[in-house]
């Protein structure tokens, strides 16, 4: 008698045991369920041409995990590899690939997450629509240039802005438009392209260059030889003005590291980038006309 009292109705314990399945599951697939893993502080810091991107990721990502903060800064590529290769930060973002030649850490690994198109931006009131190469040779390095009135334009001395050495896009530049040439101009102090398209917008006769990204009504955007920075462009080898944007670690990444860069990948960051101006890994993949280092 007592034996059968102690003992619990079958019915009851398997009642018993699909609420407790029903509260498991409905916990696994709460939003909260899985967002909480991830705790921990990352800081990227380096190139301006790839930031609207990294905060628009960062912003997401600190959405999807509470746990995690990201501090995203500028600064220039340069800055972003020099601090990522001392360890002040955990991601370097830059425009240039880290050449081992320069950075010799076996412990730096690459991580390409899109590329960007640069172009060449003039003040509203000049009213042009391309420049050959040899022209902007001309404006920013052998000083042949001076005045617009020399390209058909208003008679308004030409004002060339130059980013500081510290910028990879102004490395780029230098590289495959300007073919190795020094730069000459009016030279800013901090590597921002949001400071150079201000700067260029409210300068009579300024002429300077950003990301795609950074392109706004405030100022005229300028074609080289007549080509436009599209992705048909790039991948035909006619527009030569672009790099791939790294992002740097060293050594091995935490787990909110590593799930942030592959936060980067995902197709909802992937169509974000193209929205902004980049362009996608996968549009890369499909036809690369350069290897994927482009070294300066």
């Amino acid at each position: 008698m007592q034996l059968m009292t102690a003992r619990k109705k079958p019915g009851k314990n398997r009642a018993s045991l699909l609420l407790l399945l029903f509260l498991f599951l409905l916990a696994g697939c709460s939003p909260t369920g899985n967002t909480t893993e991830l705790q921990g502080h990352i800081v990227a810091a380096g190139s301006t041409a790839l930031r609207p991107l990294v905060e628009l990721a960062a912003k997401e990502f600190q959405h999807k995990y509470p746990g995690v903060v990201i501090d995203v800064q500028g600064g220039g590529s340069i800055q972003g590899l020099k601090l990522v290769t001392t360890k002040q930060v955990h991601i370097g973002n830059s425009d240039i690939y880290a050449d081992p030649a320069l950075y010799p850490d076996p412990q730096l690994t690459d991580h390409i997450v899109c590329a960007i198109p640069f172009v060449m931006i003039v003040h509203p009131d000049i009213k042009l629509d391309s420049l050959s190469q040899q022209n902007i040779i001309d404006i920013f390095s052998t000083g042949k240039l001076n005045n617009w009135a020399q390209l058909g334009g208003p008679d308004q001395q030409i004002v060339p802005i130059v980013r500081p050495a510290s910028s990879g896009t102004r490395a780029t530049f230098r590289k495959y438009i300007l073919e190795g040439r020094d730069e000459n101009g009016t030279l800013l102090k901090t590597d921002s392209s949001d400071e150079v398209r201000d700067i260029v917008a409210r300068t009579p006769g300024a002429i300077g260059y950003v990301a795609v990204s950074y392109l706004s009504k405030a100022v005229h955007a300028i074609s080289i030889d007549g080509q436009k920075p599209t992705i048909e462009t790039i991948q035909a080898g006619k527009y030569r003005f672009w790099g791939y944007e790294h992002m740097y670690t060293l050594g091995d990444e935490n787990a909110p590291v590593r799930a942030f860069l592959d936060f980067m990948l995902t197709p909802e960051i992937q169509q974000q980038a193209q929205k902004l101006g980049y362009i996608s890994v996968s549009a890369l993949n499909r036809v690369q006309v350069y290897p994927k280092e482009r070294p300066l």
